[in-house]
C-alpha cells in the first residue's frame, strides 16, 4: 500500500510542478508543436494513401503538396474529396470477382444449352440448335395450339398438354425410322454382296 501511495504522491506532484512552471508562452509552443506533428502525420498517410489508391505519379504529387501548402484543416478535406474511390487491391479483386462471376455466368450459359441427340440422325447437338447440321432437320417445331417452340421429339406440348403434337412427331418418326430401316437394308444387301463377289 505504501508503494502505491509514493507512486501517487510522485505523479500529483510531478503533475503540480509542470502546472506551476507552465506559462502562455510554453502552451502556445506545445500547440504550435503539436500541430506540425500532426500535419507531418497527415503528410505521411496521404503518401501512403495515395500510393495505394492510383499508379498515377501527377494525382499522387498533387495530392501531397495540396496537403503540404494548404495545412491538414483546408488540404484534408480536399484531398478526401478527390482521391480515387477504391484502392488498386480492391479494383482488382473486384476485377477478379467480375471475371469469376463472368467465368460462372459462361459456365451456367454452356450448362443451360445441353445437347442431345438429333431425332433424325442421332448425333449430338446443342439445344439451342434449330436444325441439325447434319442432317438439316427441324429439331424444334411449333405447338398447333399455344404456339409455343417445341423440341421436335417432345410427345405433348408441356405449356397446353396439347397431344396433337404427338401425332405429328410420331409421323416424323415413323418416317425417319423407315428411312433408317431403308439405309440399313440397302448396306446389309450391299455388304452381303460385296462379300459373294470377293
Amino acid at each position: 500500500m505504501d508503494i502505491v501511495n509514493n507512486i501517487m504522491d510522485t505523479i500529483i506532484n510531478s503533475y503540480n510542478y509542470i502546472i506551476s512552471n507552465m506559462t502562455f508562452n510554453a502552451v502556445i509552443k506545445f500547440v504550435i508543436l503539436y500541430f506540425f506533428i500532426l500535419w507531418w502525420a497527415f503528410i505521411i498517410w496521404i503518401v501512403k494513401d495515395i500510393t495505394n489508391r492510383t499508379t498515377n505519379v501527377f494525382l499522387q504529387v498533387l495530392s501531397i503538396l495540396i496537403v503540404i501548402l494548404l495545412t491538414p484543416i483546408l488540404g484534408l478535406p480536399i484531398y478526401l474529396l478527390m482521391r480515387p474511390r477504391t484502392t488498386i487491391f480492391e479494383k482488382y479483386y473486384e476485377e477478379e470477382e467480375l471475371s469469376d462471376e463472368a467465368i460462372l455466368e459462361e459456365d451456367s450459359d454452356s450448362a443451360e444449352w445441353e445437347k442431345f441427340p438429333c431425332p433424325k440422325c442421332s448425333k449430338s447437338v446443342k439445344d439451342n440448335f434449330k436444325y441439325c447440321p447434319y442432317c438439316e432437320f427441324k429439331l424444334y417445331k411449333d405447338c398447333s395450339k399455344c404456339g409455343k417452340e417445341l423440341r421436335s421429339d417432345w410427345k405433348i406440348c408441356p405449356y397446353c398438354w396439347n397431344h396433337e403434337i404427338s401425332e405429328k412427331v410420331k409421323k416424323e418418326w415413323t418416317k425417319v425410322d423407315v428411312e433408317r430401316i431403308e439405309k440399313k437394308r440397302k448396306q446389309t444387301k450391299q455388304d452381303i454382296l460385296a462379300q459373294l463377289w470377293d
